[in-house]
């Protein structure tokens, strides 16, 4: 089962969340950015759900820390703004999609659900790659000259 973090200050909409995928997902639910990267060290996830305003570190701020330490990790940011300037700058920080609250349940259960299916299909991608190198390597497709 494909696990979740979901990190939310605010206790309503990190339950809200909670129970919108806990059927579906393993779900770990935290307050704060360091409760999150606490989390991240002790148990790999394959999606946050990352709250723009918090206290303390912003998600956005947390977005640029993830991507640099998970790269691969797809990060959905949540905000109660619909401002354009957080969406912009999550988006270039690395953000798979922006949703604002409040969530459709339908609509925010179809991006994490695509979310996840493009990012396996990437590593899909990456593996067949990687093999097709190791079967042909670039060496042999290149033509060879004798010495003139």
């Amino acid at each position: 089962m494909k696990r979740l973090l979901i990190v939310d200050d605010d206790f309503g909409s990190r339950e809200s969340l909670r129970q919108t995928f806990t059927r579906l997902y393993q779900i770990n639910a935290v307050d704060s950015a360091a409760a999150a990267i606490k989390t991240l060290a002790e148990r790999p996830v394959d999606l946050v759900l990352l709250d723009v305003v918090m206290p303390e570190k912003d998600g956005v701020t947390l977005l640029k820390e993830l991507h640099g330490a998970y790269p691969d990790l797809p990060c959905v940011m949540v905000s109660a703004s619909a401002a354009v300037r957080p969406v912009v700058e999550a988006m270039k920080a690395g953000a798979c999609d922006f949703v604002i609250k409040p969530f459709d349940v339908d609509e925010i259960r179809r991006i994490v659900a695509r979310t996840l299916e493009t990012c396996a299909l990437r590593r899909r991608v990456a593996v067949l790659q990687n093999e097709v190198a190791r079967a042909f390597p670039v060496d042999n497709l290149v033509a060879r000259h004798p010495p003139s």
